[in-house]
């Protein structure tokens, strides 16, 4: 139920290592205004240093489709990738404990971003670092380790959704992973509405 499909971002992930040596060769820029992103209906907020791109794909659960939406935006003057991914949830997920909803996601998670990844002969390590609590909503914290690239990773559960916070090239003492992190916030919104599988 909790198996995660991640074609997007590992298509993100792949051009991340010459987007962040393209951008490591540019000169820095002046701090600019950050773009608040807050897709209705998706209960969540964030505020990235680019406007991201956006995708969207339905994941087949309990033989329905749930929508997962990924924004992804690189700031060619840090070198820095951003990402954050909306994932829905069928309501019976809600029976679970937050902490083991959110353990079987990470699992899966992680399943489909090694295979994705380990498809392009690059390794890929995604370890837990620590738990987090975001207004009491659960998360955890995981250092990432694509090719020559090291990021972070941010997970939280919000019941019907759990929402993906990624950056690459940086880790927490660079003060624009700190902002992008810090600005995250988790908002009311509609339940998930599924849609059937559709027939071949």
């Amino acid at each position: 139920m909790f198996k995660s499909r991640t074609p997007l971002m590992a298509a993100a992930l792949l051009l991340v290592s010459l987007l962040t040596a393209q951008a490591a060769a540019c000169p820095l820029q002046g701090a600019s205004e950050w773009i608040l992103v807050a897709p209705a209906g998706e209960g969540f907020s964030i505020r990235m240093p680019v406007k991201p791109e956006e995708q969207t794909d339905r994941v087949p659960m309990m033989g329905n489709t749930y929508q997962m939406r990924l924004y992804t935006g690189v700031d060619e003057a840090s070198g820095l990738l951003y990402m954050v991914v909306m994932q829905e949830f069928p309501s019976v997920a809600g029976v679970l404990e937050p902490s083991k909803r959110l353990e079987r996601f990470m699992t899966g998670f992680k399943e489909g971003l090694a295979k994705s990844m380990g498809t392009a002969g690059v390794k890929l390590e995604l370890m837990p670092e620590r738990d987090l609590d975001l207004k009491g909503h659960l998360g955890r914290q995981y250092t990432l380790s694509f090719a020559e690239s090291r990021g972070l990773v941010r997970v939280f559960d919000a019941g019907p959704r759990m929402y993906v916070l990624l950056v690459m090239g940086g880790d927490e003492r660079n003060s624009s992973v700190g902002r992008f992190f810090d600005s995250f916030e988790i908002t009311p919104a509609p339940a998930p509405v599924p849609k059937p599988i559709a027939s071949d």
